[in-house]
């Protein structure tokens, strides 16, 4: 079995690079984009569960909302502890190491306003166990965003960005893609897959986007570098990100639920 604790630890460097790749800040950007469509504004109990070195829990921390940080691995938490020190935003973060089965000890009470769950799921196990332990500690009315790789693109990035028809043919029924930046293969879903478990836990889906709609399908990755180019594709991929059928053929998508009761 793999040790995923390990091999996040020893490719932290190349989650960082992916981090600041075009495509990188274009799933930062455009995922952020599609949560705020949901807030209103008001200071919020966070917990980003599964959230690496802090990409996206500093700068929430920075708008003023109280973030607790979850990750499998210590190398990312001290990154992040190390981030949210110089951000100045250390103060309204607390930082976990563990897995998401954890979660209900950790944190036992319905006390959070909005869970992160982003490029989590697809690592874990078992999609219904994993769906119910991140949405354990949400409140009533809180708001979960989980974002996942896309199996409906699979076989679209195969055909035009790796030329590989047989592979691209070969994913049509295929239940796992390969994860470059950590070597590993990783369960792959669409959304529809997240509509069961979401509902078992208590939560009911009132948005749906895709992320990265046509970035992952332009083939010269070194024009996406270019600051013009990159802006006309950001304003593209935001446009986009909540059009039906663009949405179905995402590198990623995205969907907030909210929990009932």
């Amino acid at each position: 079995m793999t040790d995923l604790a390990q091999v996040f630890g020893d490719r932290l460097s190349a989650f960082k690079e992916l981090q600041n790749a075009p495509w990188g800040r274009l799933c930062h950007s455009i995922g952020l984009a599609n949560l705020q469509r949901h807030l209103d504004g008001q200071p919020l109990r966070i917990l980003d569960a599964g959230g690496g070195n802090g990409l996206e829990a500093i700068p929430l921390a920075a708008q003023g909302h109280t973030v607790a940080l979850l990750d499998l691995t210590g190398e990312m938490l001290a990154e992040a502890r190390r981030n949210a020190e110089a951000s100045g935003v250390a103060d309204r973060m607390a930082f976990y190491q563990a897995d998401l089965a954890a979660i209900p000890d950790l944190f036992p009470e319905a006390q959070f306003d909005l869970v992160l769950c982003h490029n989590v799921l697809q690592y874990a196990g078992d999609l219904v166990a994993a769906t119910g332990a991140v949405c354990h500690p949400l409140r009533p009315g809180g708001l979960i965003s989980v974002i996942c790789v896309n199996r409906y693109s699979e076989p679209y990035r195969q055909a035009v960005m790796q030329l590989d028809l047989d592979a691209a043919y070969a994913s049509l029924d295929a239940k796992t893609v390969f994860a470059y930046t950590f070597g590993v293969p990783v369960q792959a879903y669409v959304a529809e897959d997240l509509y069961g478990p979401l509902e078992q836990a208590g939560c009911s889906v009132i948005g749906r986007y895709g992320v990265r709609c046509v970035n992952d399908y332009i083939f010269d990755n070194n024009l996406k570098h270019d600051p013009a180019f990159f802006a006309r594709l950001e304003r593209l991929e935001l446009a986009m990100t909540d059009r039906y059928p663009y949405y179905l053929l995402a590198r990623f998508f995205q969907i907030i639920a909210r929990k009932t009761g």
